[in-house]
C-alpha cells in the first residue's frame, strides 16, 4: 500500500525517533553504524519522494527492525 500524506509524516517521525535512540544508546563521536546510514538515507529519499511512491508499510517494518535492536539497550552512560 502506498503511504497517504500523513503516513509520510509518520515515517519521516518514526525514522527520526529510531535515529534519536540509537544514538542515546551508542558511544558519542564514532562513525556511524550501517544502521544509522541507512537510516539517514532514508529520512533524505522520504523526503524527497512523493507520498503515493512510498511503500508505507514494508519502510515502517524495515525502521521498527532496526528499532527494536537498539531500544532495550541501556542509553550510553556519556548521556545519563
Amino acid at each position: 500500500m502506498m503511504a497517504t500524506l500523513m503516513q509520510k509524516d509518520v515515517l519521516i517521525e518514526v525514522v527520526a525517533n529510531t535515529q534519536a535512540i540509537i544514538s542515546k544508546r551508542t558511544p558519542p563521536n564514532t562513525p556511524r553504524n550501517d544502521d544509522q546510514l541507512f537510516l539517514s538515507n532514508l529520512r533524505d529519499e522520504l523526503y524527497s519522494t512523493a507520498h503515493d511512491k512510498i511503500d508505507y508499510q514494508k519502510t515502517l517494518d524495515d525502521v521498527k527492525n532496526i528499532k527494536d535492536k537498539y531500544v532495550n539497550l541501556p542509553v550510553h552512560s556519556y548521556y545519563l
